[in-house]
């Protein structure tokens, strides 16, 4: 951890909890501050905290854009959260309540300062049955979609929708789930067993005078834990997914059913995972909240958390490094050699074909079709696998968090 992280860390720790006085910084480079705030997608949440500081305010004369980034951000996403909430308004009008998942219900958990935290999109999950209908409601309201999903909605975890953009507001994307995980490999599918009643237990919030339809606290709890775990076991996960976990519990803590929570962690094998998340939020951001199990190695989590990014996907060279150690996941472990890895990302498997277009559930004759294009955009250099030195870096990056992920037992 360098010294940027260490300070952005601590502005994170004042800011999630204030004491009497902020912490004192010396004169700091709040220019690689700011870059590790952008990296974990905490830019206007960080700059809004950094304005406490007396150290700070020469910087923030002297660089105005920063402001104004911010203040641009900040703004976007209050129009991005009234987009949304007018879009489930017109659900609600359809007769339907979509469940609500992380997004605007962890924007909640930051008080005043919800729209400081950004979000990329929002989920909603809906029943296979009520699927059309929802597609209806969202195309009346202007959302757009270019996916394809398979007749039978087997394959597909979640289709994306865009919002059309008018009158200067920003789009919004919508991640129409039908299931929370996916289904291709058996650790998703078994994560979504966990889910299996949350459309007949489940309870409403109230934000911005318009009731919300989002799972009980120890299934969103269970959820956002699983959902970190994810990106974990891929590219990687930053601070803010850290954060939402956090931020939950310390809210919820006393409504979570643990016994329920840990049976599932320990099936998924994240129990290790969120006792160091909880270490690491105990020991450096002001939380005290009870680590149930034992430690793994919350440093090296850390670390790996800040090298990161949000989702472990700054670079191309991080997607592919995550795509090596997800299908090394999915085999177990094996067949993980430089050879072997560099041929499965030039020639994927059928479940990763379908993962990604999941209309070839129903139509694999089509495949060949596919095959030829991605060929030809090998041949052009437009793929992440076409410079082979960077796949070395994504592989030498993969090997990394192989070895760690072998700590908490993953593989």
């Amino acid at each position: 951890m360098n010294k940027a992280e260490e300070t952005f860390l601590v502005v994170l720790k004042d800011a999630i909890h204030p004491g009497s006085e902020p912490s004192e910084l010396p004169p700091s480079d709040w220019k690689s501050i700011f870059d590790v705030a952008k990296k974990q997608n905490l830019f206007p949440f960080v700059y809004d905290a950094a304005t406490n500081y007396p150290s700070f305010a020469d910087f923030d004369s002297s660089e105005p854009q920063y402001f104004a980034s911010a203040t641009a951000a900040m703004t976007m996403q209050m129009q991005k959260t009234e987009k949304f909430i007018e879009l489930y308004q017109a659900f609600l009008s359809a007769g339907m309540a979509p469940i609500t998942m992380k997004g605007i219900i962890c924007r909640n958990l930051y008080g005043e300062r919800a729209d400081f935290r950004p979000s990329g999109d929002e989920d909603i999950l809906i029943e296979k049955k009520d699927y059309e209908k929802a597609v209806e409601v969202l195309k009346s309201c202007g959302y757009r979609s270019n996916e394809q999903p398979d007749k039978a909605l087997k394959a597909v975890q979640e289709v994306t929708f865009h919002s059309q953009k008018t009158n200067g507001e920003p789009n919004l994307t919508v991640e129409l789930h039908l299931n929370p995980f996916g289904t291709n490999s058996s650790s998703r599918e078994r994560m979504n067993d966990w889910f299996k009643n949350v459309f007949q237990s489940n309870e409403t919030v109230l934000i911005q005078d318009t009731t919300v339809r989002t799972m009980t606290p120890t299934d969103h709890f269970l959820f956002l834990v699983l959902h970190a775990f994810k990106h974990f076991t891929g590219g990687g996960l930053g601070v803010r997914i850290m954060l939402d976990v956090l931020l939950f519990d310390e809210k919820y803590g006393d409504r979570i059913d643990w016994e329920y929570v840990n049976k599932a962690l320990d099936e998924s094998g994240a129990s290790g995972f969120l006792a160091d998340l909880v270490s690491i939020g105990n020991e450096y951001l002001g939380f005290n909240l009870t680590q149930k199990t034992e430690l793994v190695s919350p440093h090296e989590l850390l670390d790996d958390m800040l090298r990161a990014g949000t989702f472990g996907n700054t670079t191309a060279t991080d997607c592919t490094a995550g795509r090596i150690v997800s299908d090394t996941i999915q085999k177990d472990g094996r067949g993980k050699n430089r050879f072997t890895s560099y041929m499965r990302l030039i020639f994927p498997s059928w479940k990763t074909w379908t993962s990604w277009k999941p209309y070839l559930s129903d139509k694999p004759w089509l495949l060949p079709g596919e095959w030829v294009k991605r060929i030809v955009r090998y041949l052009r250099g437009e793929t992440s696998t076409s410079n082979l030195n960077e796949i070395d870096e994504s592989y030498e990056k993969a090997v990394d968090r192989l070895a760690l992920l072998k700590k908490y037992g993953i593989i």
